[in-house]
């Protein structure tokens, strides 16, 4: 994510986690693709949940990243 320094969690595991989130698909047991930018206080700052199939674009999270950052 060119040079990001921020700590990331992977989409996959822990179920809870994901439950939390309400991207858990218990039908299939996994994760649905999404982004979430979170602050330093905790508070979601930007989401993105993807349709099956879809990537996330790397240059739009910068772009979010970067606005957060100004």
């Amino acid at each position: 994510m060119g040079g990001v320094s921020h700590p990331l969690l992977s989409d996959f595991h822990p179920k809870d986690t994901l439950r939390s989130y309400g991207i858990y698909n218990e039908d299939s047991g996994v994760g649905r693709r999404s982004v979430f930018i979170i602050d330093k206080e905790g508070t979601i700052r930007w989401k993105e949940i993807y349709e099956p199939g879809t990537l996330p674009d790397a240059t739009v999270i910068l772009g979010e990243l970067e606005k957060l950052q100004g």
